[in-house]
């Protein structure tokens, strides 16, 4: 009986050392997996404040980008919307007999002046660019800003689309109106407004004596002057249009800039 109370005995200190270390080894494997998640936890924050370091700094160029449209836009707006004045002008001027030499040099200057070129704009495309190329635009955490952002770039597109418009009737216009101008007395005109394309904003009578007295018409024929009246009103109306759409970009990056600073505090 003493033997079996003995073996009883030993088996019970047994039992108790394997359940004192099974609790040993639960307890290092809660203490590892804590750990783990512990770490895993420093590892997602640290990468989310790295994450929120480059969304601020994406930000903050895409405000340079913006200022920067926004000042190329507001010129290219102010010269345009001034070119399509002029040019209505000149429309008006050929809706009148052209059989005075004062009025074929008013049409000549009116239209060597005016429809020489148009204002462009290049626009500041670097950061969308950027976080297009690199999937970085998943850092932008304000859903709003990262909509208005694509919004943006859209309408940049539109604008793109209304330059090609303009160049395609500016040159049916150039065609036209070399079939009918006596475009040799513009040498100096031109030379003028190439040193510096803002001088085809100044007034008519900037290029006065730039423009020699001649034969200002090749040909005064009625169906060539119809064809550059026509010309020159598609040209004019394609210049009007840029010019809206360009105002409506102009609205939407002063609009973006506002979000932008409001929602990241940004200045």
């Amino acid at each position: 009986m003493l033997r079996a109370f003995r073996a009883a005995r030993r088996g019970l200190v047994r039992e108790g050392s394997a359940h004192r270390y099974l609790r040993y080894a639960i307890g290092e494997i809660v203490l590892v997996v804590i750990g783990i998640l512990i770490a895993l936890q420093i590892n997602n924050w640290n990468e989310d404040r790295l994450d929120r370091k480059k969304e601020r700094e994406f930000l903050d160029s895409m405000l340079i980008d913006l200022r920067e449209d926004l000042r190329t836009i507001d010129s290219a707006v102010r010269g345009n919307r001034f070119l399509v004045d002029r040019i209505g002008d000149l429309l008006a001027t050929l809706k009148e007999p052209l059989d005075q030499a004062d009025r074929q040099r008013r049409v000549y200057i009116q239209s060597v002046a005016y429809t020489y070129w148009y204002l462009r704009v290049e626009f500041s495309e670097l950061t969308m660019s950027q976080l297009k190329s690199s999937g970085s635009l998943r850092l932008i955490e304000d859903t709003e800003v990262r909509r208005e952002m694509l919004k943006y770039e859209q309408g940049l597109a539109v604008c793109k689309y209304q330059y090609m418009e303009i160049q395609n009737y500016f040159h049916a216009l150039e065609t036209s109106q070399k079939q009918m101008l006596n475009m040799k007395l513009a040498t100096q005109a031109f030379a003028h407004i190439e040193e510096n394309y803002l001088n085809m904003l100044e007034p008519l009578e900037s290029f006065e004596p730039l423009v020699p007295v001649g034969q200002y018409l090749i040909d005064d024929d009625p169906r060539l002057l119809a064809m550059y009246f026509t010309d020159l009103m598609f040209y004019r109306t394609a210049l009007h249009v840029a010019v809206v759409f360009l105002e409506q970009q102009e609205r939407m990056a002063q609009s973006l800039i506002d979000l932008i600073r409001d929602h990241y505090d940004l200045d």
